[in-house]
């Protein structure tokens, strides 16, 4: 699936089922492509915002540890044996399906967790296709063990200011960056928050190859 259609897929606010704390989530599957998505909503409301700009890195008690911001991980964890329980489900009865865990913004950053915690669970290493996420990884080990754990491919418009937060200087990084291909970024333009976080439905943006590149299903 062409990255702009699964972000439009994503952004799609049908059928997302809204569970603890601010943690929305939604299952496509394509017969056609043996393929099971498991898409994480981006920021809706007050709530989602707040937990994406509260940047204390906090310990992910897990196998492997990893410390990530604490924000995403508080919405993570707060309905995530709800939605490994269902993906497990939805295995068993489709096994011979591929899984892509997918979102965008703070669903993005959502997204490598929920992968990163099914890869600790059953080993199996998915894709991870993401758009505008905000840093998830505090620090180089937990940036490996993230990397480690899934395909991850994470669309970043370098105009995007929501992928830069929380800052580098407070120990905070992405686990990958793949840029998408803009034209020369004027600084003020960068203040067009919202034009510059929604334009990766854009067809014309991504690179010819993205496939071969990425290994997106």
């Amino acid at each position: 699936m062409h990255p702009s259609r699964l972000f439009r897929r994503i952004h799609d606010r049908n059928n997302y089922r809204h569970i603890g704390k601010a943690l929305s989530y939604k299952f496509f599957v394509v017969p056609a492509d043996q393929t099971i998505y498991l898409c994480f909503q981006g920021s809706n409301g007050l709530t989602d915002w707040l937990l994406n700009f509260l940047a204390i890195p906090k310990p992910k008690n897990i196998k492997g540890g990893g410390i990530v911001h604490a924000g995403f991980l508080r919405a993570w964890l707060s309905g995530s044996d709800t939605v490994i329980e269902e993906l497990s489900e939805l295995t068993e009865r489709l096994p011979n399906f591929k899984i892509v865990f997918c979102g965008f913004s703070h669903g993005a950053a959502i997204a490598q967790l929920a992968a990163y915690d099914w890869f600790t669970l059953t080993g199996n290493r998915c894709q991870c296709v993401i758009f505008g996420s905000p840093k998830l990884a505090w620090g180089a080990e937990t940036q490996r063990l993230l990397n480690d754990a899934m395909i991850l491919t994470s669309w970043i418009n370098p105009a995007d200011v929501v992928t830069a937060v929380p800052l580098h200087r407070w120990g905070f990084r992405h686990v990958r960056k793949d840029f998408v291909k803009v034209r020369r970024i004027p600084l003020l333009s960068k203040l067009r928050v919202y034009k510059h976080h929604q334009i990766y439905s854009r067809k014309e943006i991504y690179p010819e190859n993205w496939r071969r590149k990425h290994g997106v299903a």
